[in-house]
């Protein structure tokens, strides 16, 4: 298993989860900026009512226009249907993954040729990310753009601290 994790370390796995862990960050940058008062949790919401406050919340926080606020949906928007491409293939890709843990024993090479094998997945994946991350800076000014990464590294530092 050590050796396991010393590969990991200098695999490009490691470099794409990094970048999809930021570039989700963005796509998911509305709850960074939620911090108003709210009676309901987001979790007790449906998907579209959540987008739509996270929506009400950005375009509040960073003073979007409405122009802003049309692209910005546009441009999530595309990246979900991306997205939604890619699902299939994530969870077969998560229930290979199962069954190796399931497994008596930890087939270490059976579990970094399924992590090969799914490279063009994950750099699918990255790569709908950061030109998410580029539409936006593209609609955003660098005053709007430079408040919206602040508020994701705050967000993630408070879920880093919360595991």
């Amino acid at each position: 298993m050590n050796n396991f994790m010393k590969s990991l370390k200098n695999s490009r796995i490691k470099n794409i989860m990094v970048a999809s862990s930021l570039c989700s960050a963005l796509l998911f940058s509305g709850a960074s900026l939620a911090m108003g008062d709210v009676a309901t949790s987001d979790s007790d919401m449906k998907p579209a009512h959540k987008s739509e406050r996270m929506m009400k919340r950005m375009a509040k926080k960073l003073d979007l226009t409405d122009s802003q606020q049309a692209e910005i949906l546009a441009i999530k928007q595309n990246s979900k249907t991306e997205m939604e491409a890619l699902k299939p293939a994530l969870k077969a890709y998560k229930e290979q993954v199962n069954t190796l843990l399931s497994a008596e024993t930890f087939d270490e090479q059976a579990f970094t040729q399924l992590q090969s094998s799914n490279q063009d997945v994950f750099a699918a994946q990255a790569l709908i990310r950061a030109k998410t991350k580029f539409q936006m800076k593209q609609v955003l000014t660098s005053e709007q753009f430079e408040k919206l990464n602040k508020s994701q590294r705050k967000f993630k530092h408070k879920r880093k601290q919360r595991s």
